[in-house]
């Protein structure tokens, strides 16, 4: 009975340590991703393109993620609020390679879009800091009454 009772206190601390590390990975890569959208925001797109991963920056050379980042904006306008809606850790993602991945969802509005949503993707490197993996946004445009 005893070795049960420590098989058993074992465990749960083993499934605390995991929540408490989830936890905190989220927390980090939560303030990753809000500060990267803010310098997206702010048009310091040099600097938010230091937070993408490696496989973003093969696929976006600077020049070219900064002329579509500054196309967007001038889109979708100034922002007005961002808020997470949801937010999820995951150590697998189909396609790719076992590690650290942590989604963020923002409910977001900006001067010249309704129902508009963002999700970031981020990933842990070796160095154990959270790069942005993958992004993307929805959302429908303001008519403009003339």
């Amino acid at each position: 009975m005893r070795k049960f009772i420590v098989f058993i206190t074992l465990l749960y601390f083993n499934t605390l340590s995991a929540q408490i590390y989830t936890e905190t990975y989220i927390k980090e890569a939560n303030k990753v991703a809000y500060e990267w959208w803010s310098k997206v925001n702010t048009g310091q797109y040099k600097q938010s393109y230091e937070n993408l991963s490696d496989l973003l920056k093969s696929r976006f050379p600077l020049e070219s993620y900064s002329a579509n980042m500054s196309i967007l904006i001038d889109e979708i306008g100034e922002i007005n609020i961002r808020k997470v809606k949801e937010t999820f850790f995951q150590s697998e993602l189909d396609g790719f390679e076992d590690g650290f991945y942590v989604t963020v969802v923002y409910d977001v509005e900006y001067s010249k879009t309704r129902n508009h949503t963002e999700t970031v993707l981020l990933k842990q490197d070796s160095n154990m800091n959270w790069k942005i993996f993958d992004f993307t946004y929805t959302f429908q445009i303001i008519e403009s009454e003339e």
